[in-house]
């Protein structure tokens, strides 16, 4: 295959990274933008040149793709994604990758009943210190862990729930995806919140939370989330506890091992955006998807596992997961 012909369905913050970094990888060829805003799209194909549409049917329709990048706030998934996969083309799809669990699971199937590649965007899965964690953790016995997201209150559609799902859907689903990618399936999920922290009534999202999270094989954590900090503090990753130590993951930043002989640090030595990027891009190329770490069938469990805590949230009672 010459030059990877790609089109983008949303042009915002995030689809320019993913745009900075495909320059950068090259072999691209840029071909179709759209966005509900076309104006967003014409200053894409300024940049990168190819064709603006504000319709991705019509550009669907019109274009001749290898493949389409998916980068659009939680509330606008469903349609896009249908649409590129009734085209039959593979997709990479930002996450969270939808916040209606049956429309995702409906996505999923189509997915695989027409064995399609897709990737989404849960970077930290191409860490090299996950693989290291990985490997540290197959040798202990996990009892359980703590999980953080914490830090201040983003703007714009963040801030309603019906839009974006919350800090549970759209930040916290990270750590929920990296617990489920080094500890399985989760079978129970119940959450608490606390919505009286912040003096401000431009919101209505929780602004704490803690999510109690039993999986099948045993482990248990809880994973707690704060948008109500003012002061710049940021805590994220997970924090491990095994019956000889403990293993800290701070967000892409570092990985501590803790035993009775001390303490061992490893820091990342690869650019895992760009390395879930090519990995992408070489499975449209050789038709190979098996070294992608986050198919959409897979990111779709995390979505479900982010609604069933949200869904927690609006009950008060336990969800049960199959």
């Amino acid at each position: 295959m010459s030059d990877v012909r790609l089109g983008f369905i949303g042009t915002g913050g995030n689809m320019n990274r993913h745009l900075r970094e495909l320059t950068q990888i090259g072999g691209n060829k840029f071909v179709a933008f759209c966005d509900i805003v076309v104006e967003k799209a014409e200053r894409a194909v300024e940049q990168y040149g190819g064709k603006a549409y504000a319709d991705y049917n019509d550009m669907l329709a019109k274009e001749e793709l290898d493949a389409v990048y998916i980068s659009i706030p939680p509330f606008a998934h469903g349609a896009p994604e249908k649409a590129v996969v009734a085209a039959g083309l593979p997709m990479f799809v930002e996450k969270p990758v939808h916040m209606d669990a049956d429309e995702a699971k409906e996505i999923a199937a189509e997915i695989a009943d027409k064995d399609i590649i897709t990737a989404c965007g849960y970077q930290e899965r191409y860490l090299d210190i996950i693989d290291k964690a990985q490997e540290l953790l197959a040798s202990r016995r996990v009892g359980f862990f703590m999980g953080y997201w914490m830090g201040g209150m983003p703007g714009g559609w963040w801030r309603e729930k019906a839009k974006s799902g919350g800090q549970l859907m759209e930040q916290t689903t990270h750590e929920f995806d990296m617990a489920r990618y080094l500890f399985g399936e989760v079978k129970t999920v119940y959450a608490v919140a606390r919505y009286d922290l912040i003096p401000d009534t431009d919101y209505d999202i929780e602004e704490a939370s803690a999510v109690s999270l039993q999986f099948e094989s045993g482990v248990f954590g809880i994973m707690f989330s704060a948008c109500f900090t003012t002061n710049g503090l940021r805590r994220s990753g997970l924090d491990i506890f095994c019956e000889d130590g403990s293993l800290e993951y701070h967000l892409r930043r570092a990985l501590v091992l803790s035993t009775a002989d001390g303490k061992e640090t490893w820091n990342p030595e690869n650019n895992c955006t760009i390395d879930m990027d090519s990995t992408f891009i070489d499975a449209v190329r050789t038709g190979d998807g098996s070294a992608i770490r986050s198919p959409y069938p897979d990111a779709a469990k995390t979505a479900i596992l982010s609604i069933a805590a949200n869904q927690s949230l609006a009950t008060g009672e336990p969800v049960h997961l199959t």
